[in-house]
This record gives structure tokens, sequence and C-alpha cells, in this order.
């Protein structure tokens, strides 16, 4: 079995807010989420201590929902046609954006549908107004902005042409739950644990904004 491990870092300040439909809003409860994982081994990570959900590959689906449901698993996923008719079943504790839109995003070549380079990450216009929509469709649920690395590595060359700092705070608008990916220990280099510090940098550079 995979399991691929996102170290992220996570505001939580607007998670706890009295969403009528969201997260558990108590003092003592903090989330531990697992990333894409098989909704058929909720009851496994259940057991082993984790609470969330955050993501579905290829999902929502019924089928998905069910098996969390069964096992008392919650979830952010997408807001999707599936999602929005099981808004009424409280599973659901928030919406997901789109997956590091602060990222280059693939160009493909309409003719064949396939890519042919890398180009500018998502506008951070555009992820704001996808926010307004999703929060139109259902006020009860917070929805979640999970950023890439650039938030705190300088050196990131994914975010593609014309991207800098400044959108961030355009970005942040985008959700209200915002978290980011970095990967200290083993993808920024030779100095591995000794770069752990770029976690509390991002948190740090987004509650700037």
């Amino acid at each position: 079995m995979f399991i691929q491990f996102k170290l992220s870092a996570l505001l939580i300040s607007t998670m706890l807010a009295p969403w009528k439909n969201g997260l558990p809003n108590k003092p003592a409860y903090f989330p531990i989420a697992v990333w894409l994982q098989s909704p058929k081994l909720a009851s496994e990570y259940k057991a082993a201590g984790f609470t969330l959900y955050v993501g579905l590959w290829q999902g929502p689906t019924d089928k998905q929902l069910a098996e969390l449901k069964q096992a008392g698993m919650p979830v952010i996923c997408e807001q999707t046609a599936v999602g929005l008719a099981h808004r009424n079943d409280p599973i659901i504790v928030g919406w997901m954006q789109q997956d590091e839109p602060d990222n280059a995003q693939p160009v493909i070549d309409p003719k064949t549908g396939k890519q042919i380079e890398w180009g500018a990450c998502v506008p951070p216009e555009q992820v704001v107004a996808r926010y307004h929509q999703m929060k139109e469709a259902d006020p009860t649920r917070p929805c979640m902005l999970n950023l890439g690395q650039g938030v705190a590595n300088d050196q990131w060359y994914g975010r593609g042409p014309g991207a800098n700092l400044g959108q961030y705070t355009i970005y942040v608008q985008g959700g209200d739950i915002i978290s980011y990916d970095v990967y200290p220990v083993a993808g920024l280099g030779p100095n591995g644990a000794n770069d752990i510090w770029y976690i509390a940098k991002g948190i740090e550079r987004l509650r700037r904004c």
C-alpha cells in the first residue's frame, strides 16, 4: 500500500468557527488528516487516531461517501454535483478548492489533448471568484484552500512565469481554511531536518497576508 504523506502547515483560526455543517466547534478539537486515501481504509485510519479525510480521488462518489459514513470519518472534499447532492449529510464537513493553484498549470494541446508545457499559476482572482461561488452554493461549510511550497520556499521553481509572493495576499481570500505544503526534510536540499523551520516560515507569511 502506497501512502503519500503531505507535510502541510495549517491555519485553523477560522476552521473552528460555528459552521452549521462544519468541523466540531470544540476548543480541544484538532484535525489529524490523511490526504487522498481510499475510504475503504477509513476504519483503520480512525483506529490509528486520524480524525479527518481531505480529498477523495476522482470523487466524491456516492460509494466513497457511504464508506466514510459507515466508518464515521468526516471528509473535506470537492464541491461537485455529487457532493452538493449530499449537502445534508454531516459526513461532509468542508469543501476543497483546487489543490495548489499557485503552482504552474499544465498547458494542453487542444488537438491532441496532451500536455505540451507548463504555464502560469491560476490567477488568484480566479480562486477568490470560485470561493464565492462555492459559498453561494453552500454557506454552511468552510472552504479549504491548499497552496504549494512557494509559500515558504523562495527557491521553488514550480510556480510558473510571472508568479510572485504578493499574489498570496489575494489567494488567502479564497478560503476559510488555508493550508500549504512544504517538504523540508526530503525535498528542499541537503540540510534535511535542519530545514524544518520552513513550516513556521510559511505559517508566518500567511498570517501576515
